[in-house]
C-alpha cells in the first residue's frame, strides 16, 4: 500500500516559520507510534547539505530522517539550490549536480532562476523528479511528511514565484496530499487563504501555531488555568472565523534558539547530530501533549 501523507506549508514568507521543526516533530511522533515515516521536500534552498555517497541534498531532510530513525536519502529532497558564494550557486536534481558554480552575474538572489528556468515548461524535469522520488518513497514507508518551501503562495517574483508554487501547492496537488499551515502569526492566515484557488483551499485541513509564548504569560503572573482557557478560546475563534481547525499549539522553546539554522542561506555551522537528537527529544516530550496527532491521522486517512 502507498504511504499516508501530510504536508506542512507556511503562511508567511516561510523562513523561520518552523516548517522543518514541525515536520521533524511529526516524524518523531509517528516513529514513537511504531510507524515507518520519512520526510519529503521538493525544493530546498540552503548552504547546508548532506552527502550520501555521490549524492548531495538538503541537510535538514537528513536531520528529519534521523528524527524518524531512518537513513537519509536523496529522494527526500529531489531539487536543491546551494549558494556557494555571494553570487554563485550549485543546482542539484535527484542528488546530482547538473549546474555547478552558476553565477547570475548580478548581486541579486532571485536572478538565479531567470536563465536556467525561463518558463513553466522548463520546470517539467523538476516536477518529474519530484513525482518519481515521491512515488518511490511512498512504496517504502507508512507515512510521508512533506514540507513546502518558502510561503504557500508567492507573487511578483516571476520564475521564482512559479518554482515556489511548484514546491508548495503544485506538489500537494500532484501527490494528493492534505495540507496543514504552520505559523507564528495567525493574522497571516486570512491573507494567504485569499490568494488560494477554491481547489487549493479545499486541501488546507488545519493550522499548527508555532512559537506560542505561553511562558511569557505565565512569567507575567497569569495563572496556568487561564492560559489554557485562552488557548481553547483562540482555537474556537479561529475555527469559527476561518473555518480552520487548530491541530497544535507548540510553545516557544529556548533550546531551539541555541542550535544553528536548519536551512541557512549563508554558509554557517551545521546542527551537530548529537545536539539535534538531544534537543528534539526534549522538545517532543512537550509537543506530544500539544499536537493533536489523532486528528492528523484522521486527516491523512481522508
Amino acid at each position: 500500500m502507498a504511504a499516508k501523507k501530510i504536508m506542512i506549508q507556511a503562511t508567511g514568507f516561510g523562513t523561520g516559520a518552523g516548517k522543518s521543526l514541525v515536520v521533524a516533530l511529526l516524524l518523531k511522533l509517528f516513529h514513537d507510534e511504531g510507524l515507518k515515516a520519512a520526510p519529503f521536500k521538493t525544493l530546498n534552498i540552503t548552504t547546508a547539505t548532506y552527502y550520501q555517497g555521490d549524492h548531495e541534498f538538503g541537510y535538514a531532510q537528513a536531520l528529519q530522517a534521523f528524527a524518524a530513525h531512518q537513513t537519509p536519502d536523496y529522494r527526500m529532497n529531489p531539487f536543491t539550490i546551494k549558494p556557494v558564494s555571494k553570487n554563485t550557486y550549485d543546482l542539484f536534481l535527484e542528488g546530482q549536480c547538473f549546474k555547478k558554480s552558476y553565477n547570475p552575474k548580478k548581486d541579486y538572489f532571485f536572478e538565479l532562476l531567470k536563465q536556467p528556468f525561463r518558463s513553466k515548461e522548463t520546470f517539467l524535469p523538476i516536477k518529474e523528479a519530484a513525482k518519481r522520488c515521491f512515488d518511490s518513497l511512498s512504496q517504502e514507508y507508512d507515512i510521508l511528511c512533506l514540507e513546502g518551501s518558502g510561503p504557500a503562495k508567492l507573487f511578483g517574483f516571476g520564475p521564482l514565484s512559479d518554482l515556489f508554487n511548484l514546491a508548495n501547492m503544485e506538489t500537494a496537488k500532484m501527490t494528493h496530499t492534505p495540507v496543514l499551515f504552520v505559523t507564528d502569526n495567525f493574522d497571516s492566515i486570512p491573507g494567504i487563504l485569499s490568494f488560494l484557488s477554491r481547489e487549493e483551499k479545499e486541501q488546507i485541513k488545519g493550522v499548527i501555531l508555532n512559537k506560542f509564548l505561553a511562558n511569557d504569560l505565565l512569567g507575567a503572573g497569569v495563572e496556568k488555568r487561564y492560559v489554557k482557557l485562552g488557548i481553547k478560546r483562540l482555537i474556537a475563534v479561529y475555527r469559527e472565523k476561518l473555518g480552520q481547525e487548530i491541530l497544535g499549539v507548540i510553545p516557544y522553546f529556548q533550546e531551539l534558539e541555541e542550535i544553528p539554522d536548519l536551512d541557512p542561506l549563508v554558509p554557517s555551522e551545521k546542527v551537530p547530530l548529537d545536539q539535534w537528537e538531544k534537543t528534539l527529544s526534549s522538545v517532543t516530550k512537550i509537543a506530544r501533549k500539544t499536537i493533536n496527532l489523532q486528528k492528523i491521522h484522521k486527516i491523512m486517512e481522508g
